[in-house]
């Protein structure tokens, strides 16, 4: 019965319903815990549920989903699939100031690309911003809010500027949250995507 609930799990994921993708895979894990395929895609899911919310990831968590292989398909609005995590990064209200937890949030991401795991990756980062503002301010913010990233990655942690693409899109691609417990700001997000190359 584990296969069949991991494979009720993948048709939760291209469904975009990840509450209903973990607890398949969850009880797959229970029903055969030394089944590593099954266990490291629950930890993955869990990883990209807990960024969806604004929960701090931990570096390691980080690296866990960036350092997976797998291709990230761009047809479905959640990135429950390969190295992209869509994360709700804490900003203070409208503005491109981090709050204490947006912080914590950027500086294991910071520690994660600086990892031996990930020192060679690429990635992409682009911001979008609520959708309640005007369309121009939405673009502007994440604007803003992708410069502040950048920087930060580059002063604070030494990244490489070649190794961070950064975009801002405002409220031109609203997220389809699917069945996500706890809601969030559907379009207030940061989406960090490795670049396979």
């Amino acid at each position: 019965m584990a296969k069949a609930y991991a494979g009720m799990g993948d048709v939760y994921i291209y469904l975009g319903l990840l509450d209903d993708a973990v607890e398949a895979y969850q009880h797959a894990v229970n029903l055969r815990p030394d089944n590593d395929r099954h266990r490291n895609r629950l930890e993955r899911l869990v990883i990209k549920r807990k960024a969806l919310l604004g929960k701090a990831v931990t570096a390691g968590g980080f690296i866990k989903v960036m350092s997976h292989r797998g291709k990230i398909s761009n047809n479905m609005s959640l990135l429950l699939i390969g190295p992209a995590l869509q994360y709700q990064i804490a900003f203070s209200g409208d503005t491109d100031s981090l709050e204490p937890l947006g912080q914590r949030q950027i500086e294991a991401i910071g520690q994660a690309m600086r990892n031996d795991a990930l020192k060679d990756i690429r990635f992409e980062v682009s911001v979008h911003a609520d959708s309640e503002l005007s369309s121009k301010a939405a673009l502007e913010i994440s604007r803003k809010r992708a410069m502040v990233l950048q920087e930060k990655f580059i002063a604070d942690f030494q990244i490489d500027p070649k190794r961070i693409e950064v975009s801002w899109y405002g409220d031109a691609h609203p997220l389809g949250t699917g069945n996500v417990a706890d809601g969030f700001v559907a379009n207030q997000r940061v989406e960090f995507k490795r670049i396979i190359e």
